[in-house]
């Protein structure tokens, strides 16, 4: 389809009826919870001009920011840490300090029009721009105590601790989407009044005596701020300064490929693969060259104009405190830029002009990198496809139950071959379905919800169309084995795992957990779709509209890659295992109208050993696949009990040995578990961790609302992973190994809440424990030393008071 002729059936609504077609039916449900968002970045804040320190330093002998910033690190950041922090607080740095609170909410999926981002040293770089901004000083802006609203809050939370080990009262609301306060010091006296309970930190254990002698003494002095930050090391200024000469690359070519990389890499925690425990690093667009401090241009999106004529890819340091939720790598190195150089540079093609930044045009890579080989652009997705999925799937959200739910608790993704994607072989298809492949960001947040669905659904029917009578051509045998990646036979980005853990999600390279009822196989135009719906276009700070539309697009993406996982199964069990997968569903009008099943009849190649295909089918791309599967998941997938992992230790084994039995099982108990739970035991001085997913059932996932209504609980399962899944734990035990049996039969016992009360009270690590903080810290340390690369704080923002 033309522009002109999608631009002239979008104007041929008059104004006032889009809006009466548009709301009526969808404005109504859009107000009731949406909420998601594309996680900003932290950015290096050592080019930028230095935020107002809130005093003078402190005096000799008493603590500095640095001290009071490991108080901050263990005890704050943990909730403190993302867009979903509290009053927008973030306490991973010292610039976020000064920047104080707002009453703004990030997430809000009722508001009707767009607000101005607040992205912490990007959209202000002083405290003086903050205040303009309507941010308010948590330190105080005068020396009078009652100023100084941190103070207060901590001596509220120490004038009212609980009792250790006890349940805390229901008076303290854990709820994320809870209405938060966020009151200024002259309304602090109501606060008090309203939430007596409400101190920091909120919740928990209280702090150490030294803990809060270290921030009493640190505010005494004056709550400095400023800190001296190390400079980089020599090395890691020249692989930065190589990166950089070959992101500011001049030739028309270099330019259109350097700007296709920033939109993949814009959010991503980039390394250097000979420092793999940092420094870190995101890529921005900067008024300034290399070997200047760092100028941002902050736009709303990464395709969005950059404001200057002339302008830099430059690399930023991240000096803020690392948290898992928002830590998703990307590897740079010699080799990395020489894979680059060989799929984007040296390919044969010849830009004819550097694309415009349209919206019409930006939001759609289709149309602007058309000139780059689809066939680079796929693989360079594959290369990482981890990182990309993680980033759509992680990444993005932290917060929102209505942005994941749009998937499955646990399933198994894979991609199709380069070499069997007609958008990769067949540069006719994408030429001429690059206009059905339109995605919402392309209306910013000027999109009537009606209008959403007559666009998209017509533009999907047609990509569809056009895809199946071509691959019928191409394939009239169906797919086989060999049309899945394979990862070119060392890549183990090849098989993924997806986790969706209620409100936010997670992703592992390999296979995990027992078979799930549903799998992806993703094409090219399905991944570019995905990432430049979710991420690249996302707007957290839109509105509704944008919020609604960015989700329920991608409904299409997942029914289209669910569809091609079902084109390798036999022809006459598609349509009965994919409406398995929409009870309640099947009536909708994607189910039946925009991406209906149309291959029902096209048979496939693979050879059926038995009634259970999915499992079958799994199976055999796991065989096919095994160079780079990674090892078998024995615990979850043990078929002749007992599965030893192979390089476990004795205590592993013997931990696992207990454990196998609940992996990948069904029961009432299953149902009570949170889903995401850390368990740790310990035998004499050691100590092991493993995770407890629990993965839970639906009838769909096809609608926004309601999700309550569409769980099966007796379908749910339980995974269990050896070490940290996840980035939000919601809850943990701490088990001695000899006690291991016992726990695990009390808790497959387990049938009401009072009984999950009685299990947690005797190895419960409950928020009020004495333990609670120790134990936290323990996770956090081992994290670290196993990972150091991809460790970051854990956030306990949603830890459960069970």
């Amino acid at each position: 389809m033309s522009l002109n002729a999608r631009t002239m059936r979008r104007s041929s609504l008059d104004p006032n009826a889009r809006l009466a077609i548009g709301y009526a039916p969808v404005l109504g449900l859009m107000l009731v919870a949406l909420s998601s968002c594309v996680q900003a970045p932290e950015p290096d804040t050592g080019v930028l001009p230095a935020a107002a320190p809130v005093s003078a330093t402190a005096g000799a002998g008493a603590p500095g920011f640095r001290a009071a910033q490991e108080v901050f690190d263990a005890r704050c950041a943990v909730c403190h840490g993302c867009y979903d922090a509290p009053c927008q607080v973030v306490l991973t740095s010292p610039e976020g300090v000064s920047r104080g609170a707002s009453k703004e909410a990030v997430y809000d999926g009722t508001r009707l029009l767009d607000v101005a981002p607040s992205r912490l040293f990007v959209d202000a770089t002083t405290t003086a721009g903050w205040r303009e901004r309507g941010f308010f000083s948590v330190l105080g802006e005068t020396t009078d105590p009652a100023d100084n609203l941190m103070k207060l809050m901590l001596e509220l939370g120490a004038a009212h601790s609980f009792a250790a080990g006890d349940k805390l009262p229901d008076a303290v609301d854990l709820e994320i989407t809870r209405e938060l306060s966020c009151a200024k010091p002259d309304e602090f006296a109501d606060y008090v009044q309203e939430h007596p309970l409400g101190g920091m930190p909120y919740g928990t254990a209280s702090l150490s005596e030294a803990e809060q002698a270290t921030l009493a003494g640190w505010m005494a002095a004056g709550a400095p701020t400023d800190v001296l930050r190390k400079p980089l090391r020599a090395r890691a200024r020249a692989e930065m300064a190589s990166w950089e000469t070959f992101l500011n690359g001049t030739t028309l070519k270099e330019r259109i490929v350097a700007r296709y990389l920033y939109e993949h890499w814009f959010l991503a925690h980039l390394y250097f693969d000979d420092l793999p425990e940092g420094p870190f690093f995101r890529i921005v667009r900067s008024r300034t060259p290399p070997g200047q401090p760092v100028d941002e241009l902050a736009t709303r999106r990464p395709w969005n104009p950059p404001g200057a004529d002339r302008f830099w890819y430059r690399l930023r340091r991240i000096e803020s405190t690392i948290v898992h939720k928002t830590h998703t790598l990307y590897e740079l190195g010699e080799a990395r830029q020489e894979r680059l150089r060989e799929l984007f540079l040296a390919s044969e093609w010849t830009p004819s002009g550097f694309p415009g930044y349209e919206p019409d045009l930006a939001s759609n890579p289709f149309v602007s990198f058309a000139e780059i080989p689809a066939r680079a652009r796929y693989q360079f997705l594959l290369d990482n496809a981890q990182y990309f999925v993680m980033m759509f799937i992680r990444g993005p959200v932290c917060r929102g139950q209505i942005a994941v739910n749009v998937i499955e608790d646990h399933f198994f993704v894979a991609f199709l071959d380069p070499d069997h994607d007609l958008s990769v072989t067949d540069p006719a298809f994408l030429e001429g379905a690059k206009e059905d492949l339109n995605l919402p960001a392309e209306h910013l947040s000027d999109l009537v919800p009606g209008e959403f669905f007559i666009q998209y659904g017509l533009e999907n029917r047609a990509y569809l169309d056009r895809r199946e009578a071509l691959y019928a051509a191409a394939y009239p045998k169906g797919p086989a084995l060999g049309h899945i990646w394979d990862g070119d036979g060392n890549n183990s980005n090849a098989l993924l795992t997806v986790f969706r853990h209620w409100d936010n999600a997670s992703v592992l390279t390999g296979w995990v957990g027992g078979w799930p009822e549903t799998g992806w196989v993703i094409d090219f135009p399905i991944f570019e779709r995905i990432y430049y719906d979710l991420v690249a276009g996302f707007d957290v700070f839109g509105d509704a509209s944008h919020q609604a539309a960015t989700r329920l697009y991608m409904d299409h993406l997942r029914m289209q890659s669910e569809n091609i996982f079902l084109s390798f199964l036999p022809a006459e069990r598609r349509e009965a295992i994919h409406a398995s997968w929409y009870v309640g569903a099947t009536n909708s009008l994607d189910y039946r109208y925009v991406d209906a099943l149309q291959n029902t009849e096209r048979p496939t190649q693979i050879s059926f050993r038995g009634p259970a295909v999915r499992e079958d089918f799994l199976a055999q791309v796991l065989q096919y696949n095994a160079a780079v599967a990674g090892p078998a998941d024995l615990l979850n997938r043990c078929a002749q009990p007992p599965c030893l992992r192979p390089g476990a230790t004795a205590m592993e084994q013997r931990v696992e040995a207990v454990l196998e039995p609940l992996a990948a099982k069904r029961g009432p108990w299953v149902a009570l578990l949170p889903e995401v739970t850390r368990l740790r035991v310990r035998s004499g001085g050691e100590l092991e961790a493993w995770t407890l997913v629990h993965n839970l059932a639906h009838t769909n996932v096809a609608y926004m609302f309601d999700e309550d209504a569409r769980l099966l609980p007796a379908e749910d399962t339980l995974t269990i992973v050896r070490g940290y899944l996840g980035s939000y734990p919601n809850f943990a035990f701490d088990v001695e190994l000899e006690e291991l049996a016992e726990f695990s039969t009390a808790l497959v016992g387990v049938r009401t809440e009072a009984d999950f009360s009685r299990l947690a009270a005797r190895w419960g690590v409950r928020r009020t424990d004495t333990d609670f903080w120790p134990v936290l810290d323990w996770f956090t340390a081992d994290f670290k030393q196993r990972q150091p690369t991809a460790a970051g704080l854990f956030d306990i923002g949603r830890y459960k008071n069970r």
